[in-house]
């Protein structure tokens, strides 16, 4: 049944994807006609409209919780779907679903770049390695049944690398399993809505204005980030890849994966904008598809 279960979500997932296309045709067809203009808005422009769309507070820690348990809940589902009992989280954060699923009896490894996990996850018995995926884990050849990825994809600085090596580190047979959202050039791309609650800033302005915003309203802002963020910049580290990159390495490796499901998320919000500004997008989105899709999700085993 859960199999089933999975089938069909990932089925209606790909006719939502395919139906939320053709709601996008009148903006496609002005993006696709339009000569591209590379000027971007002013400061002023991104003032008024900080002014005129509210911010989102930053997430509590009940809400992350929530967020974290969701996607525990997803991968004990496939895990226990295909017999994996040797789990590892690249891109850990805090820890907080290496945890949950620790406590649901697998054997878990978290790993980060950075520790900063929550003392409840070292509690629970979750190891964890400090390392950067992309430069290579101090783990041997099929170390794991499963190795997965929350919202982390987009942040890694060679996301080919990081593939490669989750390759090498899951056993013949085992799962590799992805979901990140959003990817730069989506309405959110920015990772920056708790700051800038419109779409699309990050193409809309330069840096450098989006920049003077952080430095001008560094005190006004501060709350808005989490208690580890680098508040001296808009956002997180990203790649700032566009779909059809991520879609390139996926199919470069074909060979070595076979794709169970395969989905890609859409975000339609901004599409006003880009209606009304659709020379500027012409200038600055390398394709009318990257500004759409927002999320990818992959689950696919080892050959």
């Amino acid at each position: 049944m859960d199999w089933l279960n999975f089938f069909f979500l990932s089925r209606l997932i790909s006719a939502a994807f395919r139906l939320s296309h053709l709601a996008t045709l009148p903006v496609w067809a002005a993006f696709s006609i339009a000569r591209p203009d590379p000027r971007q808005l002013g400061y002023e422009d991104l003032l008024a409209m900080r002014a005129r769309y509210p911010v989102q507070m930053r997430q509590i820690p009940e809400s992350r919780q929530q967020h974290q348990a969701k996607w525990a809940g997803r991968v004990a589902k496939i895990a226990r779907l295909y017999g994996s009992k040797r789990l590892l989280e690249v891109g850990c954060g805090h820890g907080l679903a290496a945890t949950i699923l620790q406590q649901a009896g697998f054997d878990v490894t978290a790993n980060d770049v950075v520790n900063i996990l929550d003392p409840a996850t070292h509690q629970a018995g979750v190891k964890f390695i400090e390392g950067d995926i992309c430069r290579g884990l101090n783990y041997p050849d099929a170390a794991f049944d499963l190795v997965f990825s929350v919202n982390s994809f987009e942040h890694f600085n060679d996301p080919a690398a990081a593939l490669d090596e989750m390759l090498r580190i899951t056993r013949p047979g085992g799962l590799i399993y992805l979901t990140f959202d959003p990817l730069y050039y989506s309405p959110w791309g920015l990772h920056a809505v708790r700051r800038l609650g419109f779409p699309y800033p990050q193409i809309l302005f330069p840096e450098t204005t989006i920049q003077r915003f952080v430095d001008e309203k560094a005190a006004e802002i501060a709350e808005t980030y989490d208690p580890t963020s680098d508040k001296t910049h808009i956002s997180p580290p990203l790649n700032r890849w566009k779909v059809e990159q991520f879609r390139q390495i996926f199919w470069q490796r074909r060979g070595a994966l076979k794709m169970i499901v395969y989905t890609e998320r859409t975000a339609l919000q901004g599409l006003g904008m880009v209606a009304a500004h659709a020379g500027l997008f012409k200038a600055h989105a390398p394709s009318f598809t990257s500004l759409i899709v927002s999320g990818i999700n992959l689950l696919a085993r080892k050959v």
